[in-house]
């Protein structure tokens, strides 16, 4: 079928050509609207060939074969629960890609995601829904700073506040608990 119908291009364009080359030999008289007119009945016939040829084979509406009933017998086999489970993974895939956008524009450049993680749920209404979001963030501009000794307690409160910080923020934006976010800053 497909053969058919990439002879029927061909014969199309080669008339065509062929007919582009002969009003380029042929001089501009009175006659060359004539020959436009047989090359434009030629065309026609070209193109309503294959129609013919169809509407001449049909003697009934059954001798049209466009149809099989093994189409119908595989369609029939689908199995659409996993197709259900393939497009519901792909719409989870999409929507965590989505919040790791979110999140990126939320951190506004100061944090690039390393890892994102989501435990989401469906509630009764089928619509998907964050539970849990654990982060491993690092610095975008991280300098590299030697502690002393006794500064430790104070850098690590200072990374619990910026951790808190950045729960709040995520927080506020999806309207969830900060206890269900988990921040990991490397």
């Amino acid at each position: 079928m497909i053969d058919y119908f990439y002879d029927y291009i061909r014969n199309i364009i080669l008339f065509l050509v062929f007919m582009s080359f002969i009003q380029v030999i042929l001089p501009n008289n009175k006659y060359r609207s004539y020959i436009n007119l047989v090359f434009g009945m030629i065309l026609i016939f070209i193109m309503i060939k294959p129609i013919d040829s169809i509407l001449n084979g049909i003697n009934n509406v059954d001798s049209l074969n466009i149809f099989n009933n093994q189409d119908f017998e595989i369609n029939s086999n689908i199995d659409s629960e996993k197709y259900k489970d393939i497009q519901n993974q792909m719409v989870k895939n999409a929507f965590q890609d989505n919040i790791k956008v979110q999140i990126e524009s939320i951190l506004k450049n100061e944090y690039v995601i390393k890892k994102i993680n989501l435990e989401l749920y469906e509630n009764k209404y089928e619509e998907i829904n964050i539970d849990k979001i654990y982060l491993t963030l690092n610095k975008f501009n991280k300098n590299i700073y030697i502690k002393p000794f006794n500064e430790d307690k104070n850098i690590e409160n200072l990374e619990k506040k910026e951790i808190n910080d950045i729960k709040k923020l995520i927080s506020d934006f999806y309207n969830m608990p900060s206890e269900n976010i988990f921040i990991t800053i490397a």
